[in-house]
């Protein structure tokens, strides 16, 4: 059983900076709900075609998260969650 849940829908996302970790995802509306985020799981740079894609994987302590960052329009979407139940 594949626990990964696809959603890819827009979400809107708000971002906080540090020295430590540079600018990523604090927190994120999606379906009415406001998620916190509370773990950066991996973060990295992509193309796809002319577009540069920013992947965050997050996690707000029970969910884990896959956010894309598409540079160019300036938008972000939740591309899949892991539920925290099935582990």
């Amino acid at each position: 059983m594949n626990p990964l849940e696809m959603i890819n829908e827009n979400v809107d996302v708000a971002m906080i900076f540090s020295r430590k970790t540079g600018a990523v995802p604090r927190k994120m509306s999606y379906r009415g709900r406001e998620i916190l985020f509370t773990r950066l799981g991996m973060r990295h740079p992509t193309r796809q075609g002319l577009r540069m894609i920013h992947v965050f994987d997050m996690s707000d302590g029970a969910n884990d998260y896959r956010l894309e960052f598409d540079a160019e329009n300036l938008s972000w979407k939740l591309i899949s969650m892991i539920p925290g139940d099935l582990l």
